[in-house]
């Protein structure tokens, strides 16, 4: 009775361990891009992505945050005014790798998650 109710807690954590998950930094062309790098220096070192997506977030509101690369938390409020520029970077590594999708916050790379595998 008791494996059950295991098996039954462990399923969902067995479920999401599948989803896209969040890395630190990505491995393009034998260098290193890593999260807190700039727009300009993932293009130089991965190439143009296969594909871009923009948004604005936040209107013309005041957001406060101070985001920790390393600790990967907010620690203290920093006051930007007007929407931040949001983008998300697709790049298909091709069929041996998976898909990485990078975000950007203001031309700041702020996310990567790992996606399914590529293609040719």
């Amino acid at each position: 009775m008791l494996w059950k109710i295991l098996l039954v807690a462990l399923v969902p954590l067995l479920v999401t361990a599948t989803d896209a998950g969040a890395d630190r930094s990505l491995r393009c062309r034998g260098r290193i891009v890593s999260i807190g790098a700039t727009a300009a220096q993932v293009k130089d070192t991965c190439g143009d992505p296969v594909q871009v997506e923009q948004w604005e977030e936040g209107g013309d509101s005041h957001i406060s945050q101070l985001f920790d690369y390393e600790t990967e938390r907010y620690l203290a409020p920093k006051l930007i005014k007007g929407p931040l520029h949001m983008e998300r970077w697709t790049y298909n590594l091709g069929s041996n790798k998976f898909i990485r999708y990078l975000y950007f916050q203001n031309g700041e790379l702020f996310k990567i998650e790992t996606g399914d595998k590529g293609s040719d």
